[in-house]
């Protein structure tokens, strides 16, 4: 008769937790949700910031959920491990109710509320009031889930994927084009390519996606007033969709090639999910393998972007990503660089924020020295696009006008003037006058005889 686990009273080591969840003959490389776990509880072994153990605990409880949720259908996990590993979730799941303040029953309600996003009012008004949405049952959302395989993204395929819409029937019925088609599905790498309405989102080849709170990644088309969509029949498909209105984890878009993420969105305006949700998103991706330094996250507005393991190290926080990271980018898309000029008062407020995060997060002083450090810094993430005949951003964007736009927003730098201030025209906003002409005096115009000397 086998031994029964033993039931956790404290966090165990790493090398507690490798003896006591080995199986013979079971490779612990094989099963990457495993490989994460062991990595959260090393992390967790060796840190000593009460916040980042309330993080790493928290990332511990969903990638346990997870295993114990997927393990009996997926290769590669051994099932011998289910006992141990639910010992390990209870006792996670209630020491995480103790460092919450909450009950054990109340626990899903806390993490609904600390980590995961309810929809915004936007999203309300166009659900609850215009009844405009469609939404997926459970049986239904399975279709656009996708799975992972040694940290690529598999999706399954059919006919007609891509050109998916809501219509009504005869009997004025709704009709979805996401219904189940079990005969003529495969599992294929995934594509955000096949997921992708430029007309929703402005963009070719970026798919609308939604991760559950269970860490659940789904991807579909989006559609908004095609077919039969109108305002009250219910026939649009939104962030929403995928789960009925319910809390996500993560919502916006993905750039997905052949089962490799290249960049993630969070422009959903139905949940507005914030950097919190995001940090959640990519803990998510490294629970399944997938090298998130490869992965460029994108802001709201697609205006700067950085790898997401520079966006992981530093919690969410942009200044300190974009400043501070070791290797950042600029990484407008076409689309951004095309509207840019119009957006460039959009943009002053963007880096007045940035200053602003900069300078209450104490990356840097509000000093003049500090103005010039944040500039350059600052200055290093601004590319142009990477074509052959592309053009030039033409915004005058240099460490003048990044420190103009603070001084603007914010006023000088406090204590004693810098040595080489700003000139008085520039810190009005308007051109400096131009000089006069070279090897004319002033007042003298082209082509007049220079005055005789006596």
């Amino acid at each position: 008769m086998a031994k029964p686990p033993k039931a956790y009273t404290a966090t165990p080591t790493l090398a507690q937790w490798q003896k006591d969840s080995s199986v013979a003959l079971a490779r612990r490389s094989d099963d990457t949700i495993l490989t994460r776990i062991d990595e959260l509880i090393g992390a967790y072994e060796t840190c000593g910031s009460g916040y980042a153990r309330l993080q790493l605990k928290s990332d511990l409880f969903f990638t346990l959920d997870y295993w114990l949720k997927v393990y009996a259908s997926k290769s590669g996990m051994s099932k011998a491990r289910q006992p141990v590993i639910h010992e390990l979730y209870k006792f996670t799941a209630h020491s995480l109710a103790a460092m919450l303040s909450c009950t054990i029953n109340t626990l899903p309600e806390y993490l609904e509320r600390h980590f995961g996003r309810k929809m915004s009012y936007h999203g309300e008004h166009l659900d609850i009031v215009g009844k405009l949405a469609t939404y997926l049952t459970r049986a239904e959302v399975d279709k656009y889930r996708l799975t992972f395989r040694k940290g690529k993204a598999y999706m399954f395929d059919w006919a007609g994927k891509g050109g998916e819409i809501t219509a009504r029937n005869r009997k004025g019925a709704l009709v979805s084009g996401e219904k189940k088609q079990i005969d003529s599905l495969r599992l294929v790498p995934a594509e955000s390519a096949s997921a992708s309405n430029p007309r929703v989102f402005g963009l070719a080849k970026w798919g609308g996606f939604a991760m559950s709170m269970g860490r659940d990644l789904y991807m579909a088309r989006h559609h908004c007033g095609e077919g039969a969509a109108s305002p009250g029949n219910g026939a649009n498909f939104y962030h929403s969709s995928y789960l009925a209105g319910d809390a996500v984890l993560c919502a916006g878009t993905i750039l997905i090639e052949n089962g490799e993420i290249r960049g993630v969105c969070n422009d959903s305006g139905h949940y507005r999910p914030d950097e919190a949700n995001f940090v959640s998103f990519l803990q998510a991706l490294m629970m399944q393998g997938v090298n998130i330094q490869s992965v460029m996250v994108y802001d709201f507005n697609r205006k700067h972007c950085v790898n997401g393991n520079e966006f992981l190290v530093n919690r969410g926080n942009w200044a300190k990503s974009l400043l501070l990271g070791q290797q950042t980018a600029y990484a407008a898309n076409e689309l951004a660089a095309g509207q840019y000029a119009s957006e460039k008062a959009d943009h002053k407020k963007r880096v007045a924020q940035l200053w602003q995060q900069a300078v209450t997060g104490g990356i840097v002083a509000n000093t003049a020295d500090g103005r010039f450090f944040f500039a350059q810094k600052l200055l290093r993430n601004y590319t142009t696009p990477n074509q052959k005949n592309a053009q030039p951003f033409q915004l005058d964007v240099n460490t003048t006008w990044i420190l103009q736009v603070i001084h603007q927003a914010f006023g000088p730098p406090p204590g004693p003037p810098p040595k080489n201030p700003l000139p008085s025209a520039l810190q009005r906003g308007n051109p400096p006058p131009r000089p006069p002409a070279r090897g004319l005096p002033p007042g003298q115009k082209h082509g007049a005889l220079p005055p005789r000397r006596p």
